[in-house]
């Protein structure tokens, strides 16, 4: 039953006027004059057209209201967000390296509009190289293949363990020099290719506490070397191969080696023969539920955020009164706007950010922070401490945000820091700059409305697992996953929660790994009843080898036949796509009816006459009908045609 929201501006201004000349004769006998003429009728007009519009503003919900109550849920608005885009970065012909730390400034200028310049950091740290990446290879146990071309061409896409990931499959990096000859680290950026995937879960403002079972392992060999040597990944923002981001490799200063198999890899091309250092990423351990597969691996790539951090700004105050020795709620002014963050100084001490001062008492030293507006206020005495009237305001903040960073790829950059050192021997003037794609991710605060608007959605998405839909919704909300289909049993005193991560088609029978199961049980748990015992599992598969006899027409004599039932049975079955779209039920009996009237309706076979089902893990029944328990679910391992050909004769001449 919902609240009655009471109508406090039910009175119009005639009716307020009325009464008020109705009481007239009650206080003042000898006001016998009530025409509009008169100069007492006049200031009755005025006091209550100002009363109407007092109940009117009383009956409203501001932004004010709002805000509070977003508060009282535990929730605020969201400030501006930066805008983000990767660049890469070309050392002069005659540098061999240079370093470019975290927080160098460049400018990017729109094209159409010269004086429409917008500022941008680093985000990372970037060891710079004028080694060229020559070749891109990925050996697995099925072969060599090239993926040079992939990596360079945009719209192409290449998996670099391949499409089955497995220990001791690797690819290699072949470069025309050594890109450790002069520094110790280089940096490397994978553009993940997701478009095909679904985006990664996210539970509210809970962090991805994922940490991947595989194991990569990179490796580095010239070709004045006689062994592998083991790099150290310093930095690894794609967290093992599951998302894109920066890696940074170094090499150790021991030299430690491995055992040599570079005679084993041939070049494919002869276009590879300026290849003179590799490097090599293998895998000790695999288990990926989705085949690493990248847009491209670049050197010299550095991704950039819209924002310009700047140090030791005096602020301004807004409408200071300069006689007044002491200032309540003080406001003052950040010169760029908006902020993204702010360390605030008064007269050399540092005061402390608070969202509101409802908590604050007099000799506490807060501000609270407008980001959209860029202004700091502070306490008024009673609530928060009020500094003095001729206090120096000090700030070191990051300004940025907005749509406005959201400049195209058309835009010119140039780097433009002169306070930031760039390691090696260049200058930062000398870096040219080139926008792999336009800066995007850059948004406006959230109004009141946006954010009550998201508070609402986010309330009808469970936080903690009751019911067994509860459960459903949690697991498959799991942060930083990408999981196709979650199940949920109670038996007991036990409940058991099936996971099925999400896996391209082609693939095959999705598994998770141990670290995709440790942590859907870690999020789980977080949420569950205390007495809830609660086990996270994946999918027991059952495999099948199915054996088709009959006759295909005689157009699809030659070939055809068997990779079109293959695939409509994998189809019918499949975990995830399966049954018409939303996989195969968990626990669902797969009849031979059911395969005898899927393959009838292709239209290679003319006639079915017998499709016999072995399963490997389920229950034969009647029939030859295969029955799975409810954590079960199929997959096809082998199947077989033996189908004869329809004469022409029988087909009136097909």
């Amino acid at each position: 039953m919902g609240i009655d929201i009471p109508d406090l501006d039910d009175r119009t201004y005639e009716e307020i006027l009325t009464e008020a000349t109705n009481l007239i004769p009650a206080y003042a006998e000898e006001w016998t004059d009530l025409n509009p003429h008169d100069p007492g009728i006049a200031i009755l007009e005025v006091l209550a057209w100002l009363t109407e519009t007092y109940i009117y503003q009383l009956d409203r919900v501001t932004d004010d209201h709002r805000e509070k109550y977003l508060a009282l849920l535990g929730e605020r608005r969201r400030p501006p967000t930066p805008a983000s885009t990767r660049l890469q970065l070309q050392l002069p012909a005659d540098t061999a390296w240079a370093h470019v730390p975290a927080g160098m400034r460049l400018s990017a200028t729109e094209t159409n509009d010269a004086d429409a310049s917008y500022w941008f950091e680093t985000d990372h740290p970037v060891t710079l190289t004028a080694a060229t990446l020559q070749c891109v290879l990925t050996v697995t146990d099925a072969g060599k293949t090239d993926n040079t071309r992939a990596n360079r061409t945009e719209g192409m896409f290449y998996r670099a363990f391949g499409d089955v990931p497995a220990a001791g499959d690797a690819f290699y990096l072949g470069f025309d020099a050594d890109p450790f000859a002069h520094a110790r680290t280089m940096t490397l950026t994978v553009r993940y290719h997701d478009a095909d995937l679904p985006d990664l879960a996210t539970h509210g403002s809970s962090e991805p506490s994922f940490t991947p079972s595989v194991d990569p392992v990179w490796e580095y060999r010239h070709e004045d070397d006689d062994a592998w040597r083991r790099l150290t990944v310093e930095v690894d923002a794609t967290n093992a191969f599951y998302r894109g981001g920066q890696l940074t490799l170094a090499l150790p200063d021991d030299g430690s080696a491995t055992a040599s198999d570079i005679d084993d890899l041939e070049r494919p091309t002869d276009s590879n023969s300026s290849v003179r250092t590799w490097l090599r990423c293998r895998l000790e351990t695999a288990g990926y539920e989705i085949p690493p597969q990248f847009d491209a691996i670049e050197p010299n790539v550095v991704s950039v955020s819209h924002r310009l951090s700047v140090t030791g700004e005096e602020l301004t105050a807004v409408d200071r009164l300069d006689d007044v020795p002491a200032l309540d709620g003080q406001t003052y002014a950040f010169e760029r706007s908006p902020v993204l963050s702010a360390t605030v100084f008064v007269d050399g001490h540092r005061w402390h950010e608070v969202p509101d001062f409802d908590a604050s008492g007099p000799d506490d030293d807060h501000f609270v922070l407008d980001r959209e507006n860029g202004t700091i206020t502070f306490g008024d005495g009673i609530r928060g401490r009020a500094p003095p009237a001729d206090a120096s305001v000090v700030a070191d903040y990051v300004a940025g945000g907005g749509t406005a960073g959201n400049v195209p790829a058309t835009a010119a950059w140039h780097v433009s820091d002169p306070t930031v050192s760039i390691d090696g021997p260049v200058d930062g003037a000398d870096i040219d700059v080139e926008p792999l794609a336009a800066a995007t991710g850059g948004t406006d605060g959230e109004t009141a409305d946006d954010a009550l608007a998201r508070v609402r959605r986010a309330r009808r998405i469970p936080s903690r697992a009751v019911t067994a839909d509860d459960y459903r919704s949690i697991a498959a909300q799991t942060p930083g996953l990408r999981i196709g289909r979650t199940n949920v049993l109670v038996e007991d005193d036990e409940i058991t929660v099936v996971v099925v991560p999400f896996a391209p088609p082609d693939v095959g029978a999705p598994e998770p790994s141990e670290g995709f199961v440790r942590a859907v049980r870690q999020h789980v748990s977080e949420r569950k009843l205390l007495s809830d015992r609660v086990c996270v599992t994946g999918p027991q598969y059952v495999g099948l080898e199915i054996e088709v006899t009959g006759r295909a027409r005689a157009r699809y004599a030659d070939s055809g036949h068997d990779v079109a039932i293959r695939t409509a049975i994998e189809e019918f079955v499949h975990p995830l796509t399966g049954d018409g779209g939303n996989g195969w039920p968990f626990g669902h009996t797969l009849h031979r009816s059911d395969l005898v009237e899927l393959l009838a309706e292709l239209d290679v076979i003319d006639r079915i006459d017998e499709i016999a089902i072995t399963a490997h893990g389920g229950e034969t029944i009647d029939d030859g009908a295969v029955r799975i328990d409810d954590t079960a679910l199929f997959a096809v391992e082998d199947v077989t045609t033996s189908l004869s050909i329809r004469p022409d004769s029988a087909t009136g001449g097909e």
